[in-house]
């Protein structure tokens, strides 16, 4: 199975990142391209996966609903997800074999190249190395994203309403619960398993390149997607300082 030509991105309006968005259209004329609203990705669970909604109503905070929803566009549709504050660089076929059906994700992290220190590495990180869910692409049904959404139905269905509403206010919860933590987790014990389905994760500097490394002309030739770092899913997004794992 091929990785369809499709691009899926998603905010809570189609305002945010209007520029940002068009650097994927650009690159790959041909590909369908998809955009959900808030409202359009609720329809999207409740048409495609109605046993799932009631646990994506439940979670609290917008940033955990379009966490969930990214993995369930891309299971159900295949195709590429990317953040709306990413900047396209290169068609994604020129750099990934579309046919295999892998899903392919990036290496966000590892504590080698963090440059601010293990201690504030192990409050941002899963450890020792952490991959991103920025972007990600997939085959349609890959089991990978399928072991994904159950973790997240498990998780919420066995928490209290409240329960859920106090935790989420740390942001470490959210990259726990549904983010890339729990991303990097799934993945992993996917990987360790028996299950069908390959999963491949490209090098760091591809597309989890922190904005120093997006200076330097060095690494230009490998830089396929640049993530800006906005940090719309947080209360009060605030300039970077020290990367942590979804500024």
């Amino acid at each position: 199975m091929t990785i369809p030509r499709r691009i899926i991105q998603t905010h809570r309006n189609t305002e945010i990142g209007r520029e940002w968005r068009q650097s994927w259209i650009n690159h790959h004329p041909g590909y369908e391209y998809l955009f959900f609203d808030n409202a359009a990705c609720r329809d999207f669970v409740a048409t495609h996966r109605p046993e799932l909604l009631a646990v994506y109503d439940k979670l609290p905070a917008n940033v955990q609903r379009a966490d969930m929803f990214r993995y369930l566009a891309v299971h159900e549709l295949g195709g590429l997800y990317a953040d709306v504050d990413t900047i396209c660089d290169a068609p994604l076929h020129s750099y990934v074999d579309m046919t295999t059906g892998h899903l392919v994700t990036g290496m966000e992290m590892t504590m080698a190249n963090y440059p601010y220190g293990a201690e504030t590495y192990m409050k941002n990180y899963a450890a020792p190395y952490q991959v991103l869910n920025w972007a990600f692409a997939s085959r349609k049904g890959h089991p990978a994203l399928e072991l994904m959404l159950r973790r997240i139905d498990y998780y919420v269905s066995q928490m209290s309403g409240e329960q859920l509403e106090l935790w989420s206010r740390t942001d470490r919860f959210t990259l726990e619960l549904t983010g890339p933590m729990a991303f990097t987790h799934v993945l992993n014990e996917f990987l360790s398993s028996s299950r069908q389905g390959a999963v491949t994760v490209l090098p760091r500097m591809t597309w989890g390149a922190l904005p120093d490394d997006q200076k330097a002309a060095a690494n230009a030739p490998n830089i396929k997607l640049r993530h800006l770092f906005q940090g719309y899913w947080k209360a009060a997004p605030k300039a970077a300082t020290s990367y942590g794992a979804r500024l």
